[in-house]
């Protein structure tokens, strides 16, 4: 995904990146990144969204959503960051 694309390039020039993955898309997104040469890279899965049942999160929904996530987020962004496979 272009996700996860963006996030590699923001992290290879020193920008801490945390992609939100849904569950069912994790799997790829982690062969992306390491296809990218970054293994590594800050993921939080967070459930899958039904988008004909549910196009879009309250704000109740999406505050709840980071208060779940909110140490893979924070860790994610202040530690070292992922060094690039060779």
């Amino acid at each position: 995904s272009s996700s996860v694309r963006d996030a590699v390039e923001l992290e290879k020039k020193g920008v801490p990146t945390v992609t939100f993955v849904q569950d069912g898309f994790a799997v790829a997104a982690r062969a992306q990144a390491k296809m990218l040469g970054m293994p590594e890279l800050p993921f939080v899965v967070v459930r899958y969204l039904n988008a004909k049942n549910q196009p879009w999160l309250t704000d109740e929904e999406r505050h709840k959503m980071m208060e779940e996530h909110w140490g893979e987020i924070i860790g994610g962004l202040t530690k070292p960051p992922p060094q690039p496979a060779r």
